[in-house]
Parts: C-alpha cells; sequence; structure tokens
C-alpha cells in the first residue's frame, strides 16, 4: 500500500499544471469526478472552499489534502467519494 507521503508526491506530480485556485467545474475536470460530486463535497464541508462573489474557490491544497485522505488504500491510485450513491443521484 502507498502512504500519504507516496500519495501526496504522486498527485502533486499528477497535478503540477493544475491553478493553484479552482472553481468546483475545474476541480471536477482536474479529479475526473462530476460538478455536482464537488458541490455536495463542498455542502457537507468534506471539501474546504471560499465564498466569493456567489461561487466558490477552492485552494490546489485543500483539493489534494482531500484526495489523499480520500483514495483507495489498496493501490493509492483509486479515487472513493464519501457520498453514497443515493446521494450523488439526488442531484441529477
Amino acid at each position: 500500500t502507498m502512504t500519504d507521503k507516496q500519495k501526496r508526491a504522486g498527485l502533486e506530480r499528477l497535478l503540477r499544471k493544475c491553478p493553484d485556485v479552482l472553481t468546483p467545474v475545474g476541480a471536477a475536470r482536474w479529479t475526473h469526478q462530476s460538478k455536482n460530486t464537488i458541490y455536495e463535497l463542498i455542502k457537507e464541508n468534506a471539501l474546504p472552499a471560499y465564498n466569493y462573489r456567489g461561487g466558490f474557490l477552492i485552494a490546489k491544497e485543500d483539493l489534494i489534502e482531500y484526495m489523499v485522505a480520500h483514495t483507495d488504500d489498496t493501490d493509492g491510485r483509486t479515487f472513493k467519494s464519501d457520498l453514497s450513491p443515493e446521494t450523488e443521484e439526488d442531484d441529477d
């Protein structure tokens, strides 16, 4: 299994061209998650975001922290969501 330090190093390498500040749509693109999933994570305070002029801004560092904590421990490369399938379906 990968350690958190190894996960962080891998994610930092993968996201090296990612802007330091992202919108939820940008975070969704970089993580290959739906924007609804990102908004739900923000709503549940699982992913820190700042409310700015009616929208949200996410720090790349916070996104990396979230991903380190929520990648599958078996290989460190599978992103898992805290959301249940029922929650994700409600947003469609």
